[in-house]
């Protein structure tokens, strides 16, 4: 089928993208020499939220490589490989702070994410092929929508961490700042994407279900 085989090469370029960007997200770090003030480095809730949150993120990144060929808005396409960049850039970091872990003899939990889809504020497999089906119009409504729910799941997530450093009292080197961000910018991603929405007349072309 045409529009699994398409998400599904793009999930494949996405996993090649990702592993070409992420060895210079670990220049971003915190410096080295800090690693040893901090004890525990992470808990087990923080390992989790940053496995989970590198599977949802891939799955932005995946639905980033769909647009050039479904879409004729150049904005669209800036758009797009933004998300891309700044998501594989954040999968970067993620894997570099899951690796400081194991080199400190941390024990990183197993993700069981068996479901479709694998987590909540992710698109299920029939909206994936749903959306590398389409074009034009009805690709950029249905990106747009799905976006805006993936982004305020990734927010939902996020929030959640931000609670448990709260309750406990400790901030996890390199996650804090970078659980922030993560908050800040899909926040005004959002608010453009819904302005897109009303601005290209797609908030009500919803096709019938």
């Amino acid at each position: 089928m045409r529009s699994k085989t398409a998400w599904m090469t793009a999930a494949v370029a996405a996993a090649a993208l990702v592993a070409w960007e992420a060895p210079a997200q670990r220049a971003g770090l915190p410096d080295s020499s800090a690693e040893e003030a901090i004890e525990p480095l992470f808990s087990a809730a923080d390992l989790t939220y940053m496995q989970h949150m590198i599977v949802h993120h891939e799955q932005a990144v995946v639905m980033s490589l769909l647009v050039p060929e479904r879409s004729d808005r150049p904005e669209f396409h800036r758009f797009a490989d933004f998300v891309r960049r700044a998501q594989a850039a954040e999968i970067g970091m993620m894997r570099s702070l899951l690796d400081l872990a194991a080199e400190r003899g941390l024990d990183l939990p197993e993700p069981h994410l068996h479901d479709d889809p694998p987590m909540a504020g992710m698109l299920s497999s029939a909206q994936m092929d749903a959306l590398a089906a389409a074009s034009g119009d009805e690709f950029e409504r249905l990106w747009l929508e799905g976006m805006i729910f993936h982004h305020q799941g990734a927010i939902d997530m996020s929030h959640a961490q931000q609670r448990r450093q709260l309750t406990s009292g400790r901030r996890p080197y390199g996650l804090g700042v970078l659980v922030e961000e993560i908050v800040v910018e899909q926040r005004a991603e959002i608010t453009k994407m819904r302005d897109w929405l009303e601005v290209w007349g797609l908030a009500n072309t919803r096709a019938s279900e």
